[in-house]
Formats: C-alpha cells, structure tokens, sequence
C-alpha cells in the first residue's frame, strides 16, 4: 500500500508550494505506472500526479476538498492514500480505491471519502457499490467518481439515491478548472494543468453565438467542431440507426465536402449516413437553416449515387416520412426538392447551430445536438420501411 500522508507545504525560491523530499516524490509516485508493452497505466498516471499536486499545493487541496464536500476541511491532519487494498468482507475479495483521504473538518468532526477515477474505462456502477461497501458505517462517508465522460457522469449520478455515501460524479475538465485556478504559485500543478489541456481533460469555452460569428470573419470555430463531433461519436450512443450502420469499422469522423462529422457507411458507399456540422453550403448545395448562405448547421444527410440500384425505393420510403421529419425540427430536403440541388442529397434535415448553443456549456449542447438527431432518427426509421430500403441500396 502506497500511503501519501498530508503535510504543510513550504515554499520554494520560486514561491512554489512543496513538501519535504522525504515525505513524497513525485518521480518515486508514478514510477510504478510506467508504460510497458504489457500495460496501459495513463488513468493511474494520472490518479498519482493529481494526488501529487493536492499533496504539494496546500490550497488547492483544501479549496478543492472543501469544494466537493461542502464543509471547510482542516488540511493539518489530512491523509491521502492511493493503491491502498481493502478486503470486501460481504464477497471475500479485496478491493483498491483509486483515491482514499481521511480528515477533519475546520469544526473537528472526521470525513473518510473514497474516490474513483476513470480515463478511457466506462462507469462500472459494480465498482461504485463496493467502495460504498467499505464506507459503511464510518462517519461522515463520501464517495466521488470522476470521468472526463459526459454521459458516465450522469449515469454514475443517476445511482446516487442507491448509496448509503453522500455521492457525486463530476468531471475532469470540472478538475481542470479548479486545478488551473489555484496554479500560479505551484509550479507543478501548472504542468499537470498544461498535461490535461493536450490529452484533451481540460474545461474549453463552449460554442457560442460570437464565435460562430468569429468563424464567419476566418476565426477558430472548426476546430471546435472537431472536438464536438468526436465527443458525439465516443460518448453518445448510436444504435438508434439501422443495424446496418452499427459496426465500428465502417463509422468515422471525417471533414470532407463543407462539414465536420460522422460519416456511417454501410457495405458501400450507397446509403452513407452523416451527422455533424454544415459550415460551407458550396457542395452541398442547399441554404443554411436560418435561409442564409452563411452560418453553421447541426446536420442530418443520407447520400446515394444518382443511379444506384434502389435509390428510387429509398426516395418513395423517404417522401412517406417526410412530413413527421419536418415536424421534429429544422429545414428538411429530400431528392428532386427545388431547395437541393445536390444530386447525390437523398435526404437533409438542418437545424442551425445557434438554436443549441445560447447559455449552455459544451456537454449541455452536445446533449441537445445528440438528442435532436435522434428525433430526426426516429420519425425516418421508426416503421422500418426507410432501413428495410436502405439494406437494399447497400448490397
């Protein structure tokens, strides 16, 4: 067991917070997570660096404590522990918190808080439950799990009334943010803000209506849109497309023809679905939602060549649902429409981009995003007959 005890940081010449070499080392801490070719330790790496800096900068780990408990805690006496093992009397195995700290409030009473860390491994609600296990009957118990997930931090929340813990899931850009804002004096705790920042863990500014207006002037928001439609690709769900479209071989995040998004094929290229983001109407060859010539769209297409064999069946399926598309939001186009004048366009549902980005933060917007193309889904494919067309084109 690695046990990292809490002590009162001193300063460096440089005004750095730090602690006595004896006490830790950063180097000594995450050693043991090395790479090797038997092994992928980048969550555990980063479990030990982030615990080095709560070790290291004295207020960033009672600010941070203090935070995510909601009692000002006492860091005198604090100890942190990490690889610590416990055996799981109810199912005889043993467990290993990623994080355990134990201390004491400013008003003397003790707090015992476990917390699980994930980065690249989905929420287990099974590894949730045992830590909750070995809180069971210590004072003042809380449990935290942290994700750069989105989705698993509202699936892990969604458990909570389930525990006997005080729990709750936050975030690492969440992390990012409270770490950055208590940086300037701990030079360590800058470089694990900069590390975050490149392995994509940090909190950046959420799509809003002045950078879409930025982008139109030659700015930044296309790199953003790469971010979003990689985000909407790993941590949302898609099975809600035809099972034609559902294997990870033919799905990827392409910028190609004026759009950043995802593109799912099926067998072949007739039948392409894409989803993502119209920011240049050039190829595609439809106005902008807003009836504009120049803006950005959330984005819906199904593409086919002109003379595939059964595209006319897909284009007879899609005329029969396309009232209830347009009923759920959004310029809707479909093959031989005045508005389309692509000729590969089978079908194009647009929604502009500032309809989702108005006060809402990037994971808030994502959902929205997300959740607007499934009902688009849904009123193309819910009686069967437009996939059933489709699996036809793909063959």
């Amino acid at each position: 067991m690695a046990n990292v005890g809490m002590a009162r940081a001193g300063r460096n010449e440089d005004g750095d917070a730090q602690i006595p070499a004896s006490t830790a080392n950063v180097f000594s801490s995450l050693f043991g997570w090395r790479p090797s070719e038997n092994k992928s330790s980048s969550e555990n790496f980063l479990t030990e660096a982030f615990v080095y800096c709560l070790r290291a900068n004295e207020k960033l780990c009672r600010t941070w404590l203090t935070k995510i408990l909601g009692q000002d805690v006492d860091c005198s006496g604090i100890e942190i522990t990490t690889r610590a093992s416990y055996v799981d009397q109810e199912n005889a195995t043993t467990i290993y918190p990623d994080i355990d700290a134990r201390g004491t409030f400013e008003n003397g009473k003790p707090f015992n808080l476990l917390i699980e860390v994930k980065w690249g491994a989905p929420y287990d609600r099974s590894q949730v439950q045992k830590y909750d296990r070995l809180l069971k009957g210590q004072e003042n118990p809380y449990l935290i799990f942290i994700s750069p997930n989105a989705m698993d931090c509202l699936k892990a929340a969604q458990d909570a009334g389930s525990l006997q813990s005080r729990f709750q899931a936050i975030r690492w850009d969440q992390v990012h943010s409270h770490l950055t804002a208590y940086s300037q004096h701990c030079r360590i705790t800058r470089e694990l803000g900069d590390f975050m920042d490149q392995q994509g863990l940090s909190a950046p500014k959420p799509i809003s209506s002045t950078l879409i207006d930025e982008y139109l002037a030659g700015r930044d928001l296309l790199r953003r849109l790469w971010r979003y439609a990689e985000k909407l690709h790993h941590e949302f769900k898609w099975d809600f497309l035809p099972e034609i479209y559902h294997s990870p071989d033919h799905q990827s995040v392409r910028d190609q023809f004026g759009r950043i998004g995802i593109v799912f094929t099926p067998n072949g290229w007739d039948g392409a679905i894409s989803v993502g983001f119209l920011y240049s109407n050039h190829d595609h060859k439809v106005r902008f939602a807003d009836g504009s010539n120049a803006s950005v769209d959330l984005m819906m297409r199904i593409e086919s060549a002109p003379k595939a064999a059964g595209r006319e069946e897909v284009i007879s399926a899609l005329r029969e649902v396309a009232p209830k598309v347009k009923t759920a939001g959004g310029a809707v186009h479909l093959a031989g429409d005045h508005g389309n004048k692509n000729r590969h366009t089978l079908f194009i549902a647009q929604m502009s981009l500032r309809d989702f980005v108005q006060g809402n933060g990037e994971s808030e917007q994502l959902r929205l995003m997300h959740e607007q193309i499934h009902t688009w889904s849904d009123a193309l494919f819910r009686d069967g007959r437009l996939a059933e067309a489709l699996s036809h084109l793909a063959r």
